[in-house]
């Protein structure tokens, strides 16, 4: 039987005490003081559960798991496709007009994951940054997981971004710029994600990944270990967060100039939005943007922008 919490107890942690008793509530608020939020409990695994709060029998677990998700009204139940069509997700507008236009939101939809893979030069970090400033410039909370180190404050292109978007200083303290040494530390951040975040943007997603599993031999590890890292992002994404992925891209042997994302099938089949982007003239600041696997896109569609200091338009 579950004990009353101690006085002490945050009231956004009680729950751990509601939900288990003994060590296991003190293990659960010890989780919870680190950003593991009910709501973030109630989708994981009962074999993550049972690493996190140390059951042995995954029976126990099991058990765990569906208390924890009947406390935040997880049941299970189906929808109808009435219930989904009543669902309002919000939806952002990107500043990047063809985008905006072309796409099926009208923009980025709150509730999904998008990925953004492309060469160096196409934009595709410098349209996180700028998914970022609209995110910042609407009172929003952006986590941004910079992997590459190309989130650069004295760089003039963030500057400029804000000014666009007209990002005030005292929206700085909504921005969260994380920078992980590898791709362990990445996925532990993004468990321990604040629950007030509402964006989450991680470039590039697979760079760590590539440097960690280098060789054929180390290829499926790798695939699993990007698998769990998107389906995290997943899980964030079904709590009604926006989350995005930039790639790298590789050549594809058998086709000439044919490129596809680093991330391979697992990237392909898992983000819910992908899109492609490249430069086809490297003389010009403009880029063609198209979906590689978009739900209510055409793959022949393109979207045309302009690369500028700025920000993409």
């Amino acid at each position: 039987m579950p004990k009353r919490p101690p006085s002490d107890v945050p009231e956004e942690c009680r729950w751990a005490f509601d939900i288990f008793s003994g060590e296991k509530a003190e293990r659960a608020l010890q989780l919870c003081m680190r950003g593991y939020t009910l709501r973030k409990m109630a989708l994981m695994t009962p074999m993550e559960i049972a690493d996190l709060l140390g059951y042995e029998d995954v029976t126990d677990a099991e058990k765990a798991a569906r208390r924890l998700r009947e406390a935040v009204g997880i049941n299970g139940k189906p929808m109808t496709i009435a219930d989904l069509k009543k669902r309002q997700d919000r939806v952002l507008k990107t500043g990047v007009e063809e985008f905006d236009e072309k796409t099926p939101w009208k923009g980025v939809r709150f509730g999904l994951v998008y990925g953004f893979a492309g060469e160096y030069g196409t934009g595709k970090s410098l349209f996180a940054k700028q998914v970022s400033a609209v995110a910042l410039s609407q009172g929003l909370k952006v986590a941004y997981f910079d992997t590459e180190g190309t989130f650069d404050t004295d760089n003039s292109t963030i500057d400029a971004l804000f000014k666009r978007f007209n990002v005030s200083e005292d929206a700085y303290t909504r921005l969260l710029i994380y920078r992980p040494v590898d791709s362990f530390q990445l996925i532990e951040q993004l468990k321990e994600l604040p629950e007030d975040v509402d964006v989450v943007i991680v470039d590039s997603l697979v760079a760590p990944f590539r440097a960690e599993y280098r060789g054929r031999q180390l290829l499926a590890p790798r695939q699993q270990a990007m698998l769990y890292t998107l389906n995290i992002l997943l899980r964030l994404a079904r709590l009604g967060k926006l989350a995005i992925v930039t790639d790298q891209v590789m050549d594809v042997p058998a086709f000439f100039a044919v490129k596809r994302p680093a991330g391979g099938n697992v990237l392909l089949h898992t983000v819910q939005a992908l899109f492609m982007m490249e430069r086809p003239s490297k003389q010009k600041l403009e880029g063609v943007m198209w979906p590689l696997d978009v739900p209510g896109m055409a793959p022949s569609t393109e979207i045309r922008y302009k690369i500028r200091e700025d920000g993409l338009y």
